[in-house]
């Protein structure tokens, strides 16, 4: 991870098969045809990619060990990975060498994972600057929602026999949310009748710590990231949050009754359990995570957890260990246990 994608953080995170269908008018939309999307593509990745039906995006997964079979009876598991990041957030670090991390530990329980990447590495906004432009190559919700829907709406049509569950972390929690919103509101059967869990980690579903800095100062992804998720200091709904939360919080999280969803009678009686996870405030209004608080993470109708402050990763990952407290949610013993417990042990 070079120096360059990791400070910028704080900035918050082939053809065809791509393309999308028209999405509500209050979508932020401007990357919707993935024809056109730089993103929506497997070359130049340090990686092999693991072709998803006939989905053009990258995704990742990883091998069972020796001797582990795919256990069919546990949910297929999706992984969205934060902002100024990749998919390597869910494996060891080193690679091969650290303690397991979550793609890990799911292979070798048979659990099926696949990580969409959201090449952060093709943003096409100016360099130069970082004060107007956008060095850390961050994406925000226009960029990355399109890819998700189209990879969520894949790996259930691949799979069609399948359980599924979410994992998000950080800015991936709202592009998770945002990509299922858009799903049930163009389809007449909603993804949500096919996902048990989501889990969402240190995400910013009422503000984020990057908004007065960048916010109205920086016309790149990097600043679009932040007016959409809002301040985490003075939070007031964005129109963007607006259209994901709804009134008072009501539809931020959709069938966790089994009746609703975004203000609609749906789910049939299906139950979908939400999680959210985040580092312990140490003060009602101190925070030791770097872009979020309990307060930005947590979800009405959700499992809201909190880890000790002590939970942080300590594996060095991105950037000798950068952000490591807002990492722990996915990368400490703790918050993977928390993950784990969820997903059933």
């Amino acid at each position: 991870m070079s120096p360059l994608r990791a400070l910028g953080v704080l900035g918050l995170w082939a053809v065809s098969a791509c393309a999308a269908e028209a999405s509500p008018a209050d979508a932020i939309a401007d990357r919707d045809d993935l024809q056109l999307h730089p993103g929506c593509t497997m070359q130049g990745l340090l990686y092999e990619p693991s072709p998803l039906g006939d989905f053009a995006g990258a995704v990742r997964t990883w091998p069972f060990p020796e001797g582990v079979v795919e256990d069919r009876s546990r949910p297929v598991v999706l992984l969205l990975h934060g902002n100024s990041d990749t998919p390597s957030c869910w494996e060891s670090f080193p690679p091969g060498e650290g303690e397991p991390m979550l793609a890990e530990l799911l292979a070798a329980r048979g659990i099926r994972a696949l990580a969409l990447d959201f090449r952060i590495d093709r943003v096409d906004d100016p360099t130069e600057s970082w004060e107007t432009g956008n060095p850390a190559m961050n994406v925000d919700h226009g960029w990355a929602t399109p890819l998700a829907e189209r990879f969520i709406e894949t790996a259930l049509a691949v799979h069609a026999d399948r359980r599924f569950a979410i994992v998000a972390f950080s800015f991936g929690a709202t592009v998770a949310r945002d990509a299922l919103r858009r799903l049930h509101l163009r389809r007449s059967v909603s993804p949500l009748d096919h996902i048990d869990q989501v889990i969402l980690a240190s995400g910013a579903n009422h503000g984020v710590v990057s908004y007065e800095r960048l916010c109205g100062h920086n016309v790149t992804m990097a600043g679009k990231a932040a007016c959409q998720l809002g301040s985490r200091a003075h939070y007031e709904p964005t129109p963007f949050l607006t259209a994901l939360n709804g009134p008072g919080g009501s539809w931020e999280t959709p069938c966790a009754d089994g009746a609703h969803a975004f203000g609609e009678a749906a789910c049939g009686g299906h139950v979908v359990a939400y999680t959210t996870i985040v580092m312990h405030n140490i003060f009602y209004d101190y925070f030791k995570d770097e872009f979020v608080s309990e307060a930005s993470s947590r979800l009405e109708g959700a499992d809201n957890r909190v880890t000790g402050l002590g939970a942080y990763d300590e594996s060095g990952y991105f950037y000798a260990g950068a952000f490591r407290n807002t990492f722990g949610s996915i990368r400490s013993r703790e918050g993977l246990a928390i993950i784990l417990e969820r997903l059933g042990g």
